[in-house]
């Protein structure tokens, strides 16, 4: 099947929005734009708030995370400052399951993931999932971590926590 562009597949919570997410995102973009023909196009799964409840490993976090549709508007308001930068497009679509359109979509090229050993396993597992569904299985594409100031890598539970803000710098 001929791909008339490369398709690029990330998703997240993306709440609140921090370097380490652009660095993701970036990397999506990057991904896109420079592979395959056409200008590339990036699919951004913003997961739904049921399945961000589910997959928190502290549930009080859940509550933190916010309704939906204001994560949606942040997300498309920081996706579209950066989009200028690249020739690929993109879209956001909600994710009501860990492995999104990324396990069944025929056109999808590649997976952005960040280096955590659950987003890598799920990329493996997806990638299975694929293959035993007769597809072609995505080049895993991750993006490196981000350090804080503290040396230890910036994460939005690090961020709710008080720990630091959204560029990594520390909070006293």
């Amino acid at each position: 099947m001929a791909h008339s562009e490369w398709i690029t597949i990330v998703g997240g919570t993306f709440t609140p929005i921090h370097n380490g997410h652009r660095t993701l995102l970036h990397k999506a973009f990057q991904t896109a734009s420079h592979n395959g023909s056409g200008d590339g196009h990036v699919i951004v799964g913003l997961t739904s708030t049921s399945l961000a409840t589910q997959t928190r490993s502290d549930p009080s976090h859940a509550k933190m995370i916010g309704p939906f549709e204001k994560r949606r508007e942040d997300l498309d308001a920081e996706l579209d400052r950066m989009a200028n930068a690249y020739t690929a497009t993109y879209e956001i679509i909600q994710l009501s399951d860990t492995h999104g359109p990324a396990a069944t979509r025929e056109d999808a090229n590649a997976l952005v993931v960040s280096p955590e050993a659950e987003a890598q396993r799920r990329a493996y597992e997806l990638n299975q999932q694929r293959v035993d569904a007769g597809l072609q299985p995505l080049e895993v594409h991750t993006a490196p971590f981000v350090i804080a100031e503290d040396g230890t890598r910036i994460s939005s539970t690090r961020i709710r926590d008080g720990e630091i803000d959204v560029h990594g710098r520390i909070l006293e």
